[in-house]
């Protein structure tokens, strides 16, 4: 049983005693860490029932006057091996150069355990039922629990206990796509039974929003099932020649985190002078009708999303940040270290506003560095009531900028044209523009859609990507003369998708 992995509340207060009792006497500031993930994940193809069970865990300290990092991966932290594990942890030291910008830690003690829920089988009998039915599709149903403790050298000491369930969807293969996740922290019985509430929140191609009105998780599956087929070999089948610039109506908010949310996180490492950032505090967006949030305490229905957390991974209380609001750039992310003297340039601080932006580091049992990461983004703001009909339609979950020239790009597995009031399957798309150009441009339309993933991003100082989970709450976005590119396929390749 997955039960057996999930350490008790007083199996993680003993871990925090334990790390406590090693850095008590550290010279300077120190922060040791343990994080446990736990998961119980089944997944039905055609009926077949696929469980997976197990665990993640990590143990690492950071010495933060010497400049010294240790982490290691391990089955798990007890009693009996805590002298080990810090001795394999110790073994191969990272060494960081990075500024502290000298903030006290914090010396708070809290506790944030929450039950773990029982009835988690709610969904499996619909779950296996669907992939029966519905050709070429995957669904699964996952508990995963996230513990944490972290302690400090000045007596802070936070314990962390969060069990969130999964239940995803996908269809088809590469370059053909459909998938969606629901994702929320559950811990009651009574959460499970109301967890559909979530499904209106997922994004939605349909005119009439047929998947957000299902009353069940099979209904709107059925939706999407039914939306799969490539209709359209080419945007010039569509209707949609391929020249000029066009109106793209975005139905996830995984543009709004890796286009517009990454460039919020405050730098760690020592700034170029010619390192010039794409938003600066104050800076105008030239769009005063939206406004744009990192919340890691954001309510859905009374479920609390992905990147939900009390504290931070200094044990600082996690608190909302306002990165965008009538028409300028206000608050960043920020954490322990940072380049003041040119960080102040670069954004455009001042030294006092440099040192509140901190407490919103992040890391998860990959173990790299922990660094600002974004929680939960919110994009909300003046709507509109757009006609989608003859509109490219687009569902990205992947994205990246280039910071340097201040350009993004977006790539879309799943793509529509709305033709007579049905969203059509198309060709994967690139849309690529300024980045700043696209935030000036922007229309949201009226309705919420929930998304969720795990964020890769370089780790400090370090060969490798640090990932941690992330979510974002927005509303859909209709981005004004950005460029369009199609996926191009061999004929050959074509021939075969059209023929489903």
């Amino acid at each position: 049983m997955v039960q057996d992995l999930i350490k008790s509340r007083e199996e993680l207060e003993e871990i925090a005693d334990a790390l406590a009792a090693e850095i008590r006497n550290s010279p300077g500031n120190s922060v040791s860490r343990y994080i446990k993930v736990s998961y119980d994940n089944v997944c039905y193809i055609n009926g077949k029932r696929i469980v997976q069970q197990g665990c993640q865990t990590n143990v690492n300290q950071e010495l933060m006057n010497k400049g010294i990092y240790t982490q290691t991966a391990i089955d798990d932290l007890l009693p009996y091996n805590l002298k080990e594990v810090f001795v394999a942890r110790d073994l191969r030291p990272y060494r960081f150069q990075l500024a502290s910008k000298g903030i006290e830690l914090p010396k708070e003690q809290m506790m944030c355990f929450m039950d773990i829920p029982t009835a988690i089988e709610e969904y499996d009998h619909e779950l296996a039922e669907f992939t029966k039915e519905h050709q070429n599709t995957r669904l699964a149903r996952t508990l995963s629990v996230e513990q944490r403790v972290i302690v400090n050298s000045e007596g802070g000491i936070a314990i962390q206990s969060i069990p969130f369930l999964t239940i995803s969807y996908s269809h088809g293969y590469i370059p053909i796509t459909t998938s969606r996740d629901v994702t929320a922290v559950c811990s009651s019985p009574e959460d499970i039974k109301r967890f559909t509430d979530l499904v209106k929140f997922l994004p939605d191609p349909t005119p009439e929003k047929k998947i957000k009105r299902a009353e069940s998780f099979s209904e709107a599956f059925h939706e999407l099932h039914g939306l799969a087929p490539l209709q359209y070999g080419s945007l010039e089948e569509a209707g949609i020649p391929l020249a000029g610039l066009y109106d793209v109506v975005v139905l996830t908010g995984t543009p709004i985190h890796e286009v517009f949310g990454h460039h919020f996180e405050e730098p760690m490492h020592f700034l170029n002078y010619n390192e010039t950032a794409t938003f600066k505090h104050n800076q105008a967006t030239g769009n005063n009708e939206i406004s744009i949030v990192d919340s890691p305490h954001l309510m859905l229905d009374d479920f609390r999303v992905v990147g939900f957390t009390v504290v931070d991974a200094y044990g600082r209380k996690r608190e909302t940040r306002t990165h965008v609001k009538d028409g300028k750039c206000m608050e960043f992310l920020g954490g322990e270290y940072a380049d003041s003297e040119n960080l102040n340039r670069y954004l455009n601080l001042q030294d006092a506003e440099n040192k509140v932006f901190v407490g919103n580091t992040c890391q998860h049992t990959d173990g790299h560095f922990p660094q600002p990461r974004m929680s939960c983004t919110i994009l909300d703001g003046k709507t509109e009531k757009i006609d989608l009909e003859g509109k490219i339609l687009v569902v990205p979950h992947e994205g990246h900028t280039n910071p340097q020239d201040k350009t993004y790009l977006l790539r879309a597995m799943e793509c529509y044209v709305v033709k007579n009031g049905i969203p059509r399957r198309t060709l994967p798309l690139k849309i690529t523009g300024g980045i700043n150009q696209a935030l000036a441009n922007m229309t949201l339309l009226d309705d919420w859609n929930y998304t969720l993933g795990n964020c890769g991003k370089p780790a400090p100082q370090s060969e490798g990507m640090a990932f941690v989970p992330v979510s974002e709450f927005t509303r859909s976005q209709m981005w004004q003369d950005q460029q369009v590119f199609p996926l191009p396929l061999p004929d050959m390749h074509l021939q075969k998708l059209m023929k489903k």
